[in-house]
């Protein structure tokens, strides 16, 4: 089956861009969104006062229907993989070089500073020479990467790309992206959001500078390459040998090779069997966001119809106790419309209700 073919099968497409700081995600989201029937979402908070990021339920509950993409610095976790199956994201893995990555965000301090979920880049650090504030990020922030990375790499269901793939041939990395996502895009809608968001600019990217960071510091690229050393069983990992082939040649006084591929596998890609009829996985997905709504409102309808209920309904006042019931229930629907758990959870969730009620009255 053809990833078209597939995609018109399947429901909807919804990417999680998992990425490094300063790795070009905004670019790639620009990229994904400009797509027909793509739009942003916001997965997490905006970050405040130093706010890890994570995925957050809310914000995908309220990411709505359809074709969306969202960015999140998130490393991979039990919560991060509940998330990605209960919303069946697909998690897209942005990776760059780290001596690059360690120049850009150097540059990122200078412009911005700022308090990070990383670290503390607070303005007077911008006043630090080059040396002293490249130290600092490989002490604090690329241990970071290094974890970001590790968390990500035998991750089942992903794709990992990397930012130097992505300069060299957005549009090559956009058809794979959307392959993996099982979207109906063909080539023409590819070449047309790529242009159109090349000729916009109005993103972060720096128009896609690879390789300055061979200028480092010859102590900071090894204490930098040495980070993988606590990760033997990564030593034969593109990514792994990428960055240290980089860190090497510029010891050397050689130009930098290329990162290139940085997947250990080919991602995985839903077998045709097991998709569903877009349209009922599209009601799927709905009653699981709305599991309590839909619950509360469908035992007011059958009381509703039931008979002989509390007060029958031949009686005079026989749909007095109907309508009332009807009332509860769907005021009920209305204040858990602010959380929306899943549906196993609602006899709890009532159980939890009445218990406050009852200590409330007492």
């Amino acid at each position: 089956m053809t990833a078209a073919a597939r995609a018109g099968a399947a429901g909807p497409s919804r990417i999680l861009i998992a990425c490094m700081p300063k790795s070009g995600s905004t670019f790639l989201s620009d990229l994904i969104s400009a797509l027909p029937d793509f739009k942003r979402a916001k997965f997490s908070p905006t970050p405040a006062g130093g706010r890890q990021h994570e995925l957050d339920e809310a914000c995908l509950d309220n990411a709505g229907s359809g074709n969306f993409v969202g960015q999140v610095h998130v490393l991979n976790s039990d919560w991060t993989a509940k998330m990605c199956k209960d919303h069946r994201l697909k998690p897209v893995v942005l990776v760059r070089s780290l001596p690059d990555a360690i120049v850009s965000m150097r540059d990122h301090v200078r412009r911005e500073g700022g308090v990070g979920p990383i670290f503390q880049a607070d303005p007077h650090r911008r006043v630090l020479d080059d040396a002293a504030l490249e130290e600092m990020i490989v002490r604090f922030q690329a241990p970071w990467y290094v974890n970001f990375y590790m968390s990500w790499r035998n991750a089942p269901g992903t794709l990992m790309i990397s930012y130097e793939e992505l300069t060299a041939d957005p549009q090559r990395i956009l058809r794979e992206i959307v392959d993996f996502a099982g979207a109906a895009v063909d080539d023409r809608a590819i070449a047309r959001a790529v242009a159109e968001v090349q000729e916009r600019r109005e993103n972060r990217f720096n128009v896609g500078v690879v390789g300055r960071g061979a200028k480092l510091q010859p102590d900071i690229l090894r204490e930098l390459v040495a980070l993988f050393d606590f990760y033997p069983e990564a030593a034969e990992d593109p990514y792994v040998r990428g960055v240290r082939a980089q860190a090497a040649a510029a010891l050397e006084g050689r130009s930098a090779p290329p990162l290139g591929r940085v997947a250990i596998r080919p991602p995985e890609l839903a077998p045709a069997a097991a998709v569903r009829p877009r349209r009922l996985s599209q009601a799927l997905a709905f009653a699981r966001r709305h599991g309590y709504q839909i619950t509360l409102i469908a035992f007011g309808i059958l009381y509703w119809l039931w008979p002989n209920d509390l007060i029958p309904d031949d009686e005079p006042l026989g749909r007095i106790d109907d309508a009332s019931f009807l009332i509860i229930l769907s005021f009920l629907a209305g204040r858990v419309s602010k959380r929306t758990p899943a549906l196993r959870d609602l006899p709890k969730y009532l159980w939890r209700f009445a218990g406050r009620r009852l200590r409330f009255t007492a």
